[in-house]
């Protein structure tokens, strides 16, 4: 790419920032403080701290699905596996290694989230090593730590995910730490220091998740040291922050179901520490438990894994059972299905046919805010299809950050999505860098039909519409434009297919870190394609007797 053109890309990109954004980026480059208000510096006060003002959530500090991501006996032999990579550790010196893994990894290496696994195994086996292994590793985060050495310690988005986890594992071991006020008041020296540094370095240059992880942490650090003014502060940012991310009909702006998943959980917690307060008020309605509630259980009701639109995988959010019962057992919050989600754009057509469950969930929606389009994948138009909760026809996934093959799965063609022939539906330039996107112009969806309509980021406009039947599924491409419709459609692992050569091998990763192959057809032509898919062997074996052998191409040069 020409100079020209690369000043050009970082104009784009830089034009969907908000203005304060960009003064905030260069000011924090510069050394500077983001502060959460120009408030005096927080000063915690270590006499006045309070766990109980913390309520333990053992539906999410225990879910089962995340403890399975964890081999407690391995951690016992100081390896830990995260994002599917096991690597040997030192407690006191892996903390700094940056030839360890990708940035990822490491971030997660400081969440800690893995000391609630070991905790869990102590509870239920009665084995203190385990919990020995876990105060042991909370010590060595803080002798090796000091705010001075910096890093990526104290990287605000990852103080907001540490306390997080500490304050749980202390809510959920208070009874087997009341015999060791020692390591409690090495733990409470810790997060009054992680608390004041994070209340004046906040992420308001990267805005989106990471903003709202910083004020969730801010408002638990303040309901737990009873710093009321910090808390009132925080509360008003947050609130802000709501209506902002929040969309009318639920769902987190980011447009990722993991996302979503992940931000349920900060507001589940901050909602939990403030209910029946006088700060709390309705903390349903406050912040929008319920409708995201709703959004979570319509997207994931009879699936077995977290839908790949955009940046999401099965092995980092809380799973969607833990979610749903903390806020029921909690909150009393009771989801309700929406076949619409139509501010995301996501729309859901469930039908039950010969005996087995059939889920389509279609992309309809923008690419996501535009000053915080990190997340963004080119897969606009696209859908995933579930049989008995198996996902069948899928999105690739995402398999890493920083990884060579983070374009790959943000390309259009690695989505069941259409494009045009040597053109993307928007400039995804970078692991995090987006410069013209792909827009909306029309979307419907009515008795089992989704139709809808976008222009790519070269003004190029692609129509498509989505049927099911009781015989399978029909796409319909259409352009006016000259260039030839390039669209994918892409089988899970778990089903079998029959093409041969027309069939080729691709990227498939549900889980962060987990990377398999997929079976991939390509069909193209001008003007309007059709694609007729069959349905195959469901797993219970009721669905339709073709394979997909059968499968119908057709364009405008052959029809």
């Amino acid at each position: 790419m020409s100079v020209l053109g690369k000043m050009r890309l970082y104009a784009a990109t830089v034009s969907h920032l908000k203005p304060n954004q960009v003064a905030y980026r260069v000011w924090r480059r510069l050394g500077g403080a983001t502060p959460l208000s120009r408030m005096k510096p927080v000063c915690p006060a270590l006499d006045r701290v309070d766990i109980s003002r913390i309520p333990a959530l053992p539906e999410l500090d225990f879910d089962p699905e995340f403890l399975g991501r964890f081999d407690v006996d391995a951690l016992l032999e100081n390896r830990v596996e995260l994002l599917h990579r096991e690597m040997a550790v030192d407690w006191r010196e892996s903390w700094h290694d940056g030839g360890v893994a990708t940035a990822l990894w490491r971030f997660n290496l400081h969440y800690c989230e893995y000391v609630l696994p070991l905790l869990h195994a102590t509870l239920e086996t009665g084995d203190a090593r385990y919990f020995d292994k876990a105060k042991d590793i909370i010590s060595c985060w803080i002798d090796a730590n000091p705010p001075q050495r910096g890093a990526v310690g104290w990287d605000p988005y990852v103080i907001s995910m540490r306390v997080t986890n500490w304050l749980a594992f202390y809510g959920e071991a208070r009874e087997l730490l009341e015999d060791d006020p020692s390591f409690i008041g090495r733990m409470n020296a810790s997060l009054s220091e992680q608390y004041a540094f994070l209340s004046h370095h906040l992420e308001k240059d990267l805005l989106a998740n990471h903003y709202l992880e910083n004020l969730k942490a801010l408002v638990l650090l303040a309901r737990y040291f009873d710093d009321g003014a910090t808390l009132q502060i925080a509360l008003r940012s947050l609130d802000r922050q709501i209506r902002e991310q929040i969309l009318p009909d639920g769902m987190h702006f980011e447009l990722s179901p993991m996302y979503h998943k992940v931000m349920l959980e900060s507001l589940l917690r901050a909602a939990s520490a403030l209910n029946g307060t006088a700060l709390g008020g309705d903390v349903i309605s406050r912040y929008r438990l319920q409708d995201m509630c709703d959004c979570l259980y319509s997207l994931e009701r009879k699936t077995k894994r977290t839908p790949l639109f955009n940046d999401a995988g099965d092995n980092v959010a809380k799973s969607r059972d833990a979610l749903l019962s903390c806020a029921a057992s909690h909150l009393g919050v009771t989801p309700v299905f929406k076949d619409r989600l139509p501010d995301a754009g996501y729309f859901i057509i469930e039908r039950d046919i010969g005996g087995t469950e059939v889920k389509v969930i279609c992309d309809g929606g923008q690419p996501g805010p535009r000053y915080a389009a990190g997340h963004v994948h080119c897969d606009m138009l696209s859908f995933e299809v579930f049989l008995d909760g198996e996902p069948w026809l899928v999105n690739s996934g995402t398999f890493a950050y920083q990884d060579e093959s983070r374009l790959c799965y943000k390309q259009t063609l690695a989505h069941n999505a259409p494009s045009l022939e040597g053109g993307e539906q928007t400039q995804c330039w970078a692991s995090f860098r987006t410069g013209h996107m792909a827009q909306i112009l029309a979307v419907s969806c009515h008795d089992g039909v989704f139709r809808a309509k976008m222009r790519d980021w070269r003004g190029n406009v692609i129509s498509r519409c989505l049927q099911v039947t009781d015989d399978g599924v029909q796409i319909v491409d259409e352009t006016e434009a000259a260039a030839r419709i390039v669209s994918a459609v892409h089988v899970s692992p778990s089903f079998q297919h029959s093409w041969g050569s027309r069939a080729v091998s691709c990227r498939y990763s549900p889980e962060f870190g987990r990377e398999e192959l997929a079976a991939c057809r390509y069909y193209e032509g001008r003007g309007s394609i059709v694609c007729k898919i069959p349905w195959p062997d469901a797993p219970s074996g009721c669905l339709g007797r073709r394979r997909e052998t059968d499968w119908v191409f057709a364009d405008s040069d052959e029809v």
